[in-house]
Order: structure tokens, then C-alpha cells, then sequence
């Protein structure tokens, strides 16, 4: 399996703003707390870091990150901003809670003149679809007292584990959420989710714009490949009404995916990162790679 793909996937869906904001919203209707906590923002002036944050090479690779500001009426005497940090899980990793703590830190350290040196608050919230029972916000500060475990982190905790979001609540997202959340559910279980799945695939197809459905569902198709079985593609074709014969449109699926893989690679190697991590983000062979770093140097 491909660890690196269901990165690229969530960055590529929840790094839009306003889906991102979904997913907070829905977890808001869960969580008292944090529906309190989002009241006080301005929802407009949410903006996510640069793409840069999640490359920092001493801390590796965070998913996503943002900051928002306190509404203007609450009248605070700093402009005082709150952080969001993502982090995407489709297996167990006890060291998520060692990089949150890693994420927050830098949060702090890059934007704290923001916050004329109070500190930011922060919500760093795990996504996460792999097939074992897992916390580890729970595990984390199971071994104190009951009466310090919420004062053990730096940051408010969310696990949302998306076996845990209702069909009825997936219907209600966005094309974009829905299509993010249903193929984690689909990748964990897929028999249970077929029917579901489909669904979003159409809704995908007739609700976003044409360029935009391409993109969502190469991204799809890129990692449920990557992280259900090799032979997704049929499977997929088997999910749905499909002709026994190659259509157009089947060819410009096949051609999206490699362009899509293509633009990975070539935006990694400009940055000089390692061969090994180009060909798990991309999914490209080594040879591969090579062919598009020798075009790049003769363009």
C-alpha cells in the first residue's frame, strides 16, 4: 500500500476553504465545545497556511493547517487568532499525537507576532479510516487522573473516525466533502459502502463543474488504487453501470490520472525532493519519473 496517496487525496479536497469549513461544522453538531469555540470566529477570515507548511523538513509532513480570526464584535484587545491543524490517518499511528505537538510548535513559532506574544489556541483534529479500533487522544493521557487528562495537551483533540459519519450525513456535504468522506468509508469497507459510493460519484458528475468532477474523481480513483486494491478500476467499472467496451470517456479517465500523476512528479522534482517519495505520492515507476526529469532539463 501507498502511505503517501491518501495525504495528497485529503490535502487536495479539504485544502479548498469552504469544504474545510465543512468538515469543522459537522463536527461542531458533536461536539459542544467546539460548536462554541466556532461561534466566536469570523468564518471569512479563515485562510489555510502555505502549501510550504507541510513540507517543513524537520517536522515532516502535516496535512493541512489554517487560522482564523475572533470576530470584530467580541471586542478582544489583541486581534487574536485560532489555529487549525488536520492530520489524516488510514492506519494506526501512536506517533500522530508526538507530531500534532510538533505542528502546533511550529504554528506558534511562525505566526505568533500575530497574537502580540499571547499564543495561539489551536483544534487540531485526526481523520482517520483505517480498519482497526483506534484513539489516540484516549490513549494518550489514559495513564493520569481523570481530573488532569484535559489539561494534558496543547491543543483541543478531535478524532473523527468517518465509520462514525452516517450515510444521511454524507448525503448532506458538498460534492467535494461527500466525495472525500465516502471513499474513506468505501476504502475501509467497500460492500458496505457501495451503494452510497455510487451515489456520490454521480452527484459529483452532475454537480461540480466539468474540470473540477474530473479532478475530484482522478483524485478518487488515485487512491482508492493505491489503497483498496490494485485492480480498482475494474472494480470501479463493476460499481456501475458500465459497456463492455473502452469508451472516450474511459480513455479520458485513464489520460486524467496519468496527467494528474505527471503534475505531482514534476512539481516534486522541482522542488528536489527523494526519488522514493515522488514515486509514493505519484504513483509512478522509478523509470517514469526519470522520463519527466529528463524533459524538464531539456525544456
Amino acid at each position: 500500500m501507498n502511505k503517501k496517496l491518501h495525504d495528497s487525496f485529503c490535502r487536495g479536497v479539504l485544502s479548498h476553504v469552504p469544504t474545510f469549513l465543512e468538515l469543522v461544522h459537522y463536527l461542531t453538531t458533536i461536539d459542544n465545545e467546539l460548536r462554541s469555540a466556532v461561534d466566536l470566529l469570523d468564518e471569512n477570515s479563515f485562510v489555510r497556511i502555505p502549501g510550504d507548511y507541510s513540507d517543513t523538513e524537520t517536522i515532516g509532513y502535516a496535512d493541512l493547517a489554517f487560522l482564523a480570526k475572533l470576530k470584530n464584535s467580541l471586542g478582544s484587545p489583541v486581534q487574536l487568532s485560532v489555529g487549525f491543524l488536520l492530520e489524516h490517518k488510514s492506519y494506526p499511528d501512536d506517533g500522530v499525537m508526538t507530531q500534532l505537538r510538533k505542528y502546533n510548535y511550529h504554528l506558534m513559532f511562525e505566526h505568533m507576532a500575530e497574537n502580540a506574544g499571547k499564543g495561539i489556541p489551536s483544534i487540531a483534529i485526526i481523520l482517520y479510516n483505517g480498519r482497526e479500533i483506534w484513539n489516540p487522544l484516549t490513549n494518550e493521557v489514559a495513564a493520569y487522573p481523570k481530573e488532569f487528562q484535559k489539561f494534558m495537551l496543547p491543543f483541543k483533540g478531535m478524532m473523527l473516525d468517518v465509520e462514525d459519519v452516517p450515510d444521511n450525513a454524507v448525503e448532506k456535504f458538498g460534492p467535494r466533502l461527500a466525495a472525500l468522506i465516502c471513499s474513506l468509508k468505501y476504502a475501509r469497507n467497500p460492500e458496505a459502502n457501495r451503494a452510497t459510493f455510487s451515489h456520490i460519484v454521480d452527484r459529483v458528475h452532475t454537480e461540480l463543474p466539468k474540470e473540477e468532477s474530473l479532478d475530484i474523481l482522478r483524485q478518487m480513483d488515485v487512491y482508492l488504487n493505491g489503497w483498496v486494491f490494485q485492480n480498482f478500476m475494474e472494480t470501479f467499472k463493476m460499481d456501475f453501470i458500465r459497456p463492455n467496451y473502452r469508451t472516450v470517456g474511459d480513455v479520458r479517465f485513464d489520460e486524467g490520472v496519468e496527467s494528474h500523476a505527471v503534475e505531482t512528479a514534476r512539481k516534486m522534482l522541482a522542488k528536489n525532493k527523494p526519488m522514493e517519495e515522488i514515486i509514493e505520492f505519484s504513483g509512478l515507476t522509478e523509470d517514469r519519473v526519470h522520463e519527466i526529469q529528463a524533459e524538464m532539463q531539456k525544456s
